[in-house]
């Protein structure tokens, strides 16, 4: 029974003993086809809804301590950088607004729910499997955390050309991956493997936006 208990103790302040990390948002999608060197583009971006898990929580056996989610700040600012990091590649510069400008161009983007998820992004903590895996002599004292993240999220966005919508796309997001990651904080910053499946899931709803993007711009000469 002691040495359950250490093993617990051990895995939970793993767990607790990760670190910030700076997200990895560099766009690999489709390009713009029309030019847009030199353009500067503002972001407008904002959460409409979800469910924001705020426990931090010591031990990650309660279910509402192990299904943790992004925050809106998360969601928005990997968002942003990975729309500036596909206008950056074509040449365009891009700038994080409060709000759609009267002039120029403008991608103003609402991130909400999938019906029926209650939260746009959710991080399941395997707690049975990583301690499964823990009391694997030997491999145990070295085994990562498991999780599975799952993307329930719709992007709705509209293109702006002097403060008229120009074009519009709706966008569902889904995807769920089993992720490990031994650096994971618990109630806190999420790895490197959770932010690449918000990436991987979001580079498809970018490319289509960079599609219209290109379309409208063409037309506007």
């Amino acid at each position: 029974m002691k040495k359950a208990h250490a093993l617990l103790g051990a895995l939970i302040t793993a767990g607790l003993a990760g670190c910030a990390t700076t997200p990895n948002m560099h766009y690999s999608g489709v390009a713009p086809q029309a030019s847009v060197q030199h353009k500067n583009v503002a972001l407008v971006t904002k959460v409409t809804d979800g469910y924001f898990n705020p426990n931090v929580c010591v031990f990650g056996i309660a279910k509402k301590c192990s299904e943790l989610t992004f925050s809106k700040n998360s969601l928005v600012s990997n968002y942003d950088k990975l729309l500036s990091s596909a206008l950056k590649q074509s040449g365009a510069l891009a700038t994080v607004a409060p709000s759609v400008p009267a002039t120029g161009w403008c991608i103003k983007s609402s991130i909400g729910t999938l019906a029926p998820a209650k939260s746009e992004t959710v991080v399941h903590y395997d707690l049975g499997k990583t301690l499964g895996m823990g009391l694997i002599p030997v491999y145990g004292l070295f085994t990562p955390h498991y999780y599975t993240m799952d993307v329930n999220l719709v992007d709705d966005v509209t293109i702006f050309h002097d403060g008229k919508a120009v074009w519009h796309d709706r966008t569902p997001v889904h995807m769920k991956k089993n992720i490990s990651g031994s650096r994971f904080k618990i109630g806190g910053t999420h790895s490197e493997a959770a932010y690449k499946v918000y990436r991987e899931a979001q580079t498809s709803a970018v490319s289509q936006t960079m599609v219209g993007l290109g379309q409208v711009m063409s037309k506007s000469g």
